[in-house]
């Protein structure tokens, strides 16, 4: 009797604790990966609950509109295969901020990382509030995860602060999950949306889905031979970027 209602205890203790993001993994990717960015301002973001998060920023001055990375699943502001080509390939044409994503434990799935979106609402907020008083409305470039946690701050807040919007891989999940499907019609601005020849199926999946919305403010490009993190590919991507960037 006693034992089953410690099982029953703790059944119920993990079905309610709240799930919040990995700090200590964060200060970890920080530590190693972050501050070894060596041509970029690194940014310390205070939160309205004393925590903080970095943000890098290649500003040049420039009279373009600022442009915000949003990195993928547990990764990090420049990681290699994505993030940093892009900062690497605009920043000479556009002011560049990309910031850290709440992260999970390793192993971690998009169901679990759904449960920390609010967290990731908030960052995304507090970097646009800055961003937008400082250059303007902003040009967020989202990929895989970092497209989901955009999509949740959308749903939450709507278009505010923004220019426009890029989707790249857009609706990766793990197997057997499901991506929730926002409604970028509604926004009533600019979104591209990039994928990848042979991208994950959720993300051709979702892809359907994105090209299904009847809106002239959405333009659909697929480039070939290309994985979900367009290895070998990066010139591709930046190519339909600056094109898709000085004609939005």
């Amino acid at each position: 009797m006693i034992i089953r209602f410690i099982l029953l205890s703790f059944f119920l203790y993990s079905c309610t604790k709240e799930i919040v993001p990995n700090y200590l993994r964060e200060s970890n990717i920080n530590e190693q990966f972050v501050q070894e960015q060596f041509d970029s301002d690194i940014i310390n973001i205070r939160l309205d609950d004393n925590k903080t998060f970095v943000m890098l920023q290649n500003v040049e001055s420039t009279n373009t509109a600022p442009i915000l990375l949003l990195h993928g699943r547990g990764l990090y502001p420049n990681e290699p295969l994505v993030m940093n080509p892009i900062r690497e390939g605009l920043e000479s044409e556009y002011n560049i901020f990309s910031i850290q994503l709440p992260v999970l434990d390793k192993g971690a799935t998009y169901y679990d990382y759904k449960k920390i979106f609010t967290y990731s609402n908030e960052r995304i907020l507090k970097v646009l509030e800055k961003i937008y008083s400082e250059h303007g409305k902003v040009i967020i470039i989202a990929h895989s995860c970092g497209a989901h946690m955009l999509g949740s701050y959308l749903d939450s807040k709507g278009s505010l602060y923004l220019d426009s919007v890029v989707l790249l891989g857009a609706g990766a999940v793990d197997k057997d999950q499901t991506a929730d499907f926002f409604d970028y019609s509604s926004l009533g601005i600019k979104l591209l949306n990039v994928y990848g020849e042979f991208d994950h199926n959720s993300v051709v999946q979702h892809n359907s889905y994105l090209m299904s919305l009847e809106s002239e403010n959405i333009t659909h490009i697929m480039i070939s031979d290309a994985d979900h993190y367009y290895r070998d590919q990066s010139e591709s991507v930046l190519l339909i970027l600056k094109k898709w960037l000085i004609s939005r």
